[in-house]
């Protein structure tokens, strides 16, 4: 599978290092369009057989074209493709909000493509991949690109294009709320009198442990009321992050709502 790689920022270098790294990469013949020498290198670390572009090649002619810019550097870089002459059979896009219908709008293509929206975990093969075909991608592409994003994680087909900014917000994002909430969670361990290493260790037991039961149990609900007993430290807690006003559910809603509220925004940028 030859796949012209466009961008390699923060979703696509994890991406193309678990490429890299799977014993079945042999099969993907990446080439890839990056001006950052940096990004380049990193890739090249891995000794994988890639071809590097400062530029989009003239005449390329290959499997997939493979999107991974930010979103508003789409168009800019659409314009480069059209003046390069270059064919492809279908195109996978990871950029949040750019929607199927301005894709092909902007590419003037009638080819498939293919939305997905990874997220970081897929630089430790345990992404959540949410993936939309277009009507018109074919069943053997859609094989193919399926077994491209399972050998980075989970693949999570999704048949309305709409909840592909939902799932931004969610799985998306996801991964950058346990960070901070992880973060959070250390420092105050830190203040509160442990040594940097024994706060980061205390902390991350914990949510190992806690996400170990987590998956053993359907009912979360059930799992909090086993921690808290009446009048005690765990129910002292848990008051404060369950007020009805500023509490843990509130801020999360807000929060998650607007990265939605963003992935909208971007999805109506002309």
């Amino acid at each position: 599978m030859k796949i012209l790689f466009i961008g390699v920022g923060k979703m696509g270098f994890p991406i193309i290092s678990s490429w890299a790294k799977s014993k079945k990469h042999k099969s993907i013949d990446i080439h890839i369009v990056e001006k950052s020498r940096a990004n380049i290198n990193s890739i090249k670390k891995y000794n994988i057989k890639v071809k590097t572009f400062k530029q989009i090649p003239d005449n390329w002619k290959g499997d997939i074209l493979f999107f991974a810019v930010k979103p508003q550097d789409f168009k800019r870089v659409n314009q480069e493709i059209l003046r390069k002459n270059i064919q492809y059979n279908n195109v996978i896009s990871i950029m949040a909000g750019v929607t199927i219908s301005k894709i092909r709008s902007e590419l003037k293509t009638e080819v498939g493509i293919t939305r997905v929206m990874p997220n970081l975990a897929v630089e430790v093969n345990l992404g959540v991949n949410c993936i939309f075909h277009s009507r018109n991608t074919k069943i053997l592409t859609r094989s193919n690109i399926n077994y491209l994003f399972n050998l980075l994680g989970n693949n999570y087909e999704i048949k309305n294009e709409k909840l592909l900014d939902t799932v931004t917000a969610i799985s998306g994002s996801g991964p950058a709320y346990f960070f901070l909430f992880l973060y959070v969670f250390e420092s105050i361990a830190n203040d509160l009198g442990f040594s940097k290493k024994y706060s980061r260790n205390l902390v991350f037991d914990t949510i190992e442990g806690a996400f170990a039961l987590a998956k053993k149990e359907k009912n979360i609900r059930k799992l909090i009321n086993s921690v808290s007993s009446k009048k005690g430290t765990t129910e002292a807690a848990l008051k404060i992050l369950e007020k009805k006003n500023k509490g843990l559910y509130e801020l999360m809603e807000n929060a998650v709502y607007a990265a939605k509220k963003r992935a909208n925004i971007l999805s109506k940028v002309k």
